[in-house]
Parts: C-alpha cells; sequence; structure tokens
C-alpha cells in the first residue's frame, strides 16, 4: 500500500491574505521570527519591504462545531477570512509633518515686516512670505484632487498679493507693515489650515476606516449543492462576488455581503460595535460585517461591492448626484460661485491697481483671498455626514443615502406602529373567558383549526401555542378565510358559522357582542387584545392576547420627545388597548383599530397637514404605512433588500429608531450651523475686504478663525454622538 498523501497545511499570504499550500509553495521567504510563503512576486516584493500581517492558524479538528456539518470542508478547521483593508489615508488625510521651513520663512517675514527701517527689510519680508506661501500651494497638490484647485490655493495666492502690496508701499516710499504682516500671518495660516484640516478629518477618516476593516477581502462561495452548508467550497476576492451569488460563513468569518439568509443557523454579532449575539435562521437579514460566532449559514447577495452599508458613508459627503444632499449641494454650490466670485472680486482689484496708487486696491484683493472660506463651507458639510453615516452604520442603523440622513433630520412626527415595534410582537393566549357556560375546548380546538388560515400570524401562533400547551387537537373546519387585521371566519364540522376576531369582524358577520362587551373592556383596559368567539351566530367566549410592551419602548419615546418630535401611536387594536399601551409610554396621540392599509392611509394624512413623518415598523407588518412615509425606519431589516428611501437597523430594538432620529437632527444642526456660519461671515468679510475696510492682516486672522470653527465639524458631531450613544465596543 502506498503511503497516504499528507493534507496540505494552508497558510496565508503574509502580503493579502491569500491562502498559499506551503508544502508546494514557490516563493519561501525566512525571518528571524518564522518563514512567509508569499502567493505572488509583488506580494514577495512587498513581504520584503517589510508589509507583513499577523497569519492566523489552520489546525485539524478536534470535534468543535464545524465537525457537525456535512461534506468534505469539516474536516479542517478554517481560519478565519482576512478582513476588508482600510482605505489608503492620502496625502489629503494623512496628517502632515510640522511644515517647519514654512513656519521659519512665516516668523521671517512677520518679524521683518513690524521694522520700518533699513529698508531693505521690506523686500526681505516680502520674499519670505512669497516662500512660505509657495511651499503652503505644494504642501496641498495632493489634496487639489478631492475637493478642488481654488479652495486650497485661495489663501496662499492672497498672502502672495498682500506680499507685493507691502513692497509696492514700500517703492511708493510708505512702509505698509498691514499689508507685510498679513502676507506673512496668510502664508503661515495656509500651513496652519491644511494642518488644521487633516487634524479635524482624522477621526472621521478613522470612523470609515473601522468599518471597513471589519469586511473579509476573501469569502467562501458555495460550488455544487445549492441546499446545504457544507457542500464544496471555492474562496473568491469578496468585491467579485455580484447580487443574487451565494456566500458561506461559518464559526469566526465575517459575512462580506449585506444579504438574506438562505440556509442554515448562526448566532453573529450583527454590526462592528456589537458584542452581544442574535440568532440569524433562513430569511433574517445580515450586514456585511456581520461575525459569525457560532453555526454556519449561507447568505444571498443584496448589496455587494461598493453598495454595501458599512462602505456608502464614505460617499455621503458627495455634493452631487441625486441621493445628495441638500446641505452638501448648497456647500458645493457656495462653494463654486463663492470660489467664482472670489476670482472675480480679486481680478476687480488688480485692474484698479492701475489708477492712481496700487497698493490698496492689490491689498483689498490680497484681504479676500485670505478671507474667503471654501474650504471650511466644504468641509462642514461633507465631513458631518460622513461622520454621522458612519457612527450610525458602527452601531447597526444604516441610512440607504445622504438624503435620506437629511430629511430625517428634518422629521417632527414620529408614527409608531404598535405591533413588534413598541411591544414584543409574540403575543400569548392569557386566559379564556366562555360566555353563559360555553365549552372552550371546543372552542379552542376549532379557533387552533381556523388560524391555519392565517399562516404565520402572530395571533394565530398564539392560539396555536395555547392548544398544544392544554393538549386540545385542532377540529377540522371547512372555507377557512383569512381576513389581515381583523380575524378569520370558517364553518364547523357540524356547517355552523365559525368567526373569531374584533369586534367589527363579527358585527360584519351578523353576530352581536353585547353580551361579552363588558367583559372585553376589563380585558383592553389592562392593555390587552380581546378576541371574540363566535359559533353560530352567538359570542361563544373571549380570548385575552397579552402582547407585553418592550423594555426599551418608553425610554425610545422619551428621545424622541427630547428631540422635539410629536409621537403618534398607530394600533390595529381596540382603542381601549392602544390606550392603555400609549399611557405606559406617555404617548398622547393614539390611532386605534387601524387595518394595515388604513395605517398607511393616516401616515398619508400627517404628511398632507405640512409634517415630515418617519414610521419606525417591522416591514411584514406594516408595509403600508412605511411606505406612506417621509422616512420609513425599518425595524431588523439592515442588509435586507429595503428601499433607497428607508433607514434600516439590524436589530429589532426601537431604542435603535430614536438613536436613528437624534444622529440625523444632530448631524443636521452641526452641518447647517457651521455651513451657515461660514458662508454669512464669509460673505461679510470678503464684502468688506473689496471695500478696503479689512486690512490683509485682519482677514488672515478672520479667515483661520472660520476654519477653526467649521473644519472639526465632523469631530464634532462624532464627539457629541459618542457621549450620548456609546458604542458597545469589546466584541
Amino acid at each position: 500500500m502506498h503511503a497516504s498523501r499528507p493534507a496540505p497545511e494552508l497558510v496565508p499570504c503574509a502580503a493579502c491574505g491569500t491562502l498559499v499550500d506551503a508544502l508546494r509553495a514557490d516563493r519561501i521567504i525566512a525571518f528571524e521570527d518564522g518563514v512567509e510563503f508569499p502567493c505572488s512576486e509583488a506580494c514577495a516584493l512587498r513581504v520584503r519591504e517589510g508589509t507583513r500581517r499577523a497569519r492566523p492558524t489552520v489546525a485539524v479538528d478536534d470535534g468543535g462545531s464545524d465537525a457537525a456539518l456535512p461534506g468534505p470542508s469539516a474536516r479542517v478547521r478554517r481560519a478565519p477570512l482576512p478582513t476588508q483593508r482600510p482605505l489608503a489615508a492620502t496625502s489629503e488625510l494623512d496628517v502632515p509633518s510640522t511644515p517647519w521651513p514654512g513656519i521659519v520663512l512665516t516668523l521671517i517675514g512677520f518679524v521683518t515686516a513690524l521694522i520700518p527701517s533699513p529698508t531693505w527689510l521690506a523686500p526681505l519680508s516680502a520674499v519670505a512670505s512669497i516662500l512660505a506661501a509657495a511651499l503652503a500651494i505644494r504642501a496641498t497638490v495632493p489634496a487639489w484632487k478631492g475637493i478642488g484647485l481654488l479652495p486650497w490655493i485661495a489663501a496662499p495666492a492672497g498672502a502672495i498679493v498682500a506680499a507685493l502690496s507691502g513692497l509696492t508701499s514700500q517703492l511708493e516710499g510708505t512702509h505698509d507693515w498691514l499689508a507685510l504682516a498679513g502676507a506673512a500671518v496668510g502664508a503661515g495660516m495656509s500651513h496652519v489650515r491644511l494642518h488644521l484640516d487633516a487634524r479635524a478629518r482624522l477621526p472621521v477618516v478613522e470612523a470609515a476606516n473601522r468599518l471597513l476593516e471589519a469586511l473579509p477581502r476573501r469569502v467562501r462561495i458555495p460550488i455544487d449543492d445549492p441546499t446545504t452548508i457544507g457542500a464544496t467550497e471555492h474562496e473568491v476576492v469578496t468585491d467579485r462576488v455580484r447580487a443574487g451569488e451565494e456566500v458561506v460563513a461559518r464559526e469566526g468569518d465575517s459575512i462580506g455581503v449585506d444579504g438574506i439568509v438562505k440556509a442554515g443557523e448562526a448566532t453573529v454579532l450583527p454590526f462592528p460595535s456589537a458584542r452581544i449575539g442574535i440568532r440569524r435562521v433562513a430569511g433574517d437579514p445580515v450586514l456585511a460585517g456581520a461575525r459569525v460566532i457560532a453555526g454556519a449559514v449561507r447568505v444571498l447577495a443584496t448589496r455587494v461591492g461598493d453598495e454595501r452599508a458599512l462602505v456608502r458613508p464614505q460617499r455621503f459627503g458627495l455634493g452631487t448626484g441625486p441621493n445628495a444632499a441638500r446641505t452638501a449641494r448648497l456647500a458645493e454650490q457656495a462653494a463654486r460661485w463663492g470660489g467664482i466670485a472670489t476670482v472675480v472680486l480679486s481680478i476687480g482689484g488688480l485692474v484698479l491697481a492701475s489708477q492712481g496708487g496700487p497698493e490698496g486696491p492689490l491689498a483689498a484683493a490680497a484681504a479676500v483671498l485670505l478671507v474667503t472660506p471654501l474650504l471650511a463651507v466644504r468641509r462642514s458639510a461633507d465631513a458631518s455626514l460622513v461622520a454621522a453615516a458612519a457612527a450610525a452604520a458602527d452601531r447597526g442603523i444604516v441610512f440607504q443615502t445622504a438624503r435620506v440622513l437629511e430629511t430625517a433630520g428634518r422629521v417632527n412626527v414620529a408614527a409608531l406602529c404598535s405591533h413588534g415595534t413598541v411591544t414584543e410582537g409574540v403575543p400569548e393566549v392569557a386566559d379564556v373567558h366562555p360566555i353563559d357556560g360555553s365549552d372552550t375546548a371546543t372552542l379552542i380546538a376549532l379557533a387552533a383549526a381556523a388560524q391555519n388560515a392565517a399562516e404565520h400570524s402572530a395571533i394565530a401562533l398564539a392560539i396555536r401555542r395555547y392548544a398544544g400547551l392544554h393538549h386540545i387537537l385542532p377540529e377540522s373546519v371547512r372555507r377557512a378565510v383569512y381576513l389581515p387585521g381583523r380575524g378569520v371566519t370558517a364553518l364547523s364540522p357540524g356547517g355552523e358559522p365559525f368567526v373569531i376576531g374584533n369586534r367589527q369582524l363579527l358585527l360584519d358577520e351578523g353576530v352581536s357582542v353585547a353580551v361579552a362587551d363588558a367583559e372585553a373592556g376589563r380585558i383592553e383596559h389592562r392593555g390587552e387584545t380581546a378576541l371574540f368567539i363566535g359559533l353560530g351566530g352567538r359570542v361563544r367566549a373571549l380570548l385575552s392576547l397579552h402582547d407585553p410592551v418592550r423594555a426599551g419602548a418608553r425610554a425610545a419615546v422619551q428621545r424622541i420627545f427630547d428631540l422635539h418630535v410629536e409621537a403618534v401611536l398607530l394600533s390595529g387594536d381596540h382603542r381601549g388597548t392602544a390606550e392603555a399601551i400609549a399611557r405606559t409610554l406617555d404617548v398622547d396621540h393614539v390611532k386605534a383599530e387601524l387595518l394595515p392599509e388604513e395605517r398607511g392611509e393616516e401616515v398619508r394624512r400627517q404628511r398632507e397637514a405640512g409634517s415630515v413623518v418617519a414610521c419606525v415598523a417591522l416591514l411584514a407588518h406594516d408595509e403600508a404605512a412605511l411606505a406612506a412615509a417621509d422616512v420609513p425606519i425599518v425595524l431588523a431589516a439592515a442588509g435586507g433588500a429595503t428601499s433607497d428611501s428607508a433607514v434600516a437597523t439590524a436589530t429589532d430594538d426601537v431604542r435603535d429608531a430614536a438613536t436613528a432620529l437624534f444622529i440625523a437632527k444632530a448631524t443636521r444642526a452641526e452641518a447647517l450651523r457651521s455651513v451657515v456660519a461660514s458662508i454669512t461671515a464669509g460673505t461679510l468679510m470678503v464684502a468688506a475686504s473689496a471695500l478696503g475696510f479689512v486690512p490683509p492682516l485682519v482677514a488672515a486672522i478672520v479667515g483661520i478663525s472660520i476654519d477653526a470653527f467649521a473644519l472639526p465639524a465632523g469631530a464634532r458631531l462624532l464627539r457629541r454622538i459618542e457621549l450620548r450613544i456609546p458604542t458597545q465596543r469589546g466584541r
């Protein structure tokens, strides 16, 4: 007999993470701390240059969870797939090193500007300031592509023009130290602006990159049996997966795509900052980046590549496109037209320089360039939107577009659909109340059989659970018809009409409810649902169903109130039940006894009254109400195929909906405050500068002051969100 071939020892490439057979590797690089096996010549070059990854181990299965999975892949414990590499920080995002040459030249220019004699000091000051400004322009070259040329070179150009103005005044026999000092300060402030912008953007970039770190660069694709998880699998680069394809994730893996679980069962950490696992089964949505901590799932991809929820926040600052926020568009237009106005005013000053003394118009043109807040306007809008989207996604809250994020910030009415939103959504039969001594066992048997027509209705499941608990076998019924939001009608084995549902259904079927009305009122006053059972044209019993209010519902409603948003409770229950729930939540506005389509009409009426309405609900229960809202907030839907006008959460906790509104309102307030303040202050100062009322020195100081307020808008927003809604680290 031949000796059995040893199992391949798979190790990840030290550069890119691709699994390599160590026994047959073409390239081997030895280090003092071990041996690396790069998968290609390019990776080998990167490893030699010092790029090395931490290497997870691949070990033989010792009977853990993978052993229970069918298929040949169960023999090996899979190492966790490598995660998505963060965005490479460009020069625009890096915090630059201290620009010592520019600072030294700035100091020389400023000090020599203050000394009136000897006369050669004025040219020295001007030359030093011009050189410092030129260095500032050179330092900003990598950032031109991201935000445009003019926002970066306006201030250095203003410093150069101010230096020329001061030098001209010296030639005219005067010493305009304000222009020379302004040139030096303007050149120095150009370096400070670059450093301040990078520092202010760094927390935002880190927040976005934390999301990318949760995404795997490679995923496993099943390649044979479409019904099992243990099928033969093939690793591919995540970016090659397309919507509609499937991926497999096992214990220790991060799911690489937004999608719907098609097969399997697993406990996952559903979003990057989560530390409490939740169960996911077939039909449940999952976000890319969710980490499997037990079990295995097969996921049908709904969003891939740059459309994944954890990747989209990087594009939220764009001011163009149909999904752009209005604030970002305003900032983009203000920067564009403001830049044109700056150029026009500056050229106007240069034209006027040919008439009379040139130093005055030159100083005015320099002041205009130095004080124009083009960078502040753009950054204060885009950084706030990116920061908010990243902070929300880190908490399992997905704004589909920047426009949705901004619209959510204008919400003034929140419609809360009661079932499964402010209540647990899993009612239980609390008690059975027979009328006139009716046989409750027979009625429950008929009810359990009739509820089969309701398929997966929560009430139907509750009745069937009650029948099973009391060992009551369902009777056979005929012609069962389910009426959503109302109940079920059928015929008993004896041919008598049988109906179970709310008051209105029994009345529509010609059954008087007067004999049971008092008892129903007592049930509803307790916040329970009264379900009427009629047989043979008479009410025979009442079922009281208890659906407890969620533990976090009251806190969620209070946060909504704190945002100055009106809360409206929409319910299909009788008014007594709905009002009892509303009292628990301190909600004053209740709309009860509404069918699903009527809840949609109520949301539409709120919008027609001039309100911006958010609807908080589960998609399976209240699709009509969600579709009618300005901002649909869909619980437990992140990763699924929600519309682009929606906000989706990874869990069914209604507090996440309140958090989404808080983040949106905080974002809108921060962005508008910074953009409006920058535009207002900049417009006033530009006008004053163009008229010659503001010298270059003052313009430079005011310009950097506007930047110091506006540029950290995104970082301020992140701190505010973290203080009010801390993330749950430690996953």
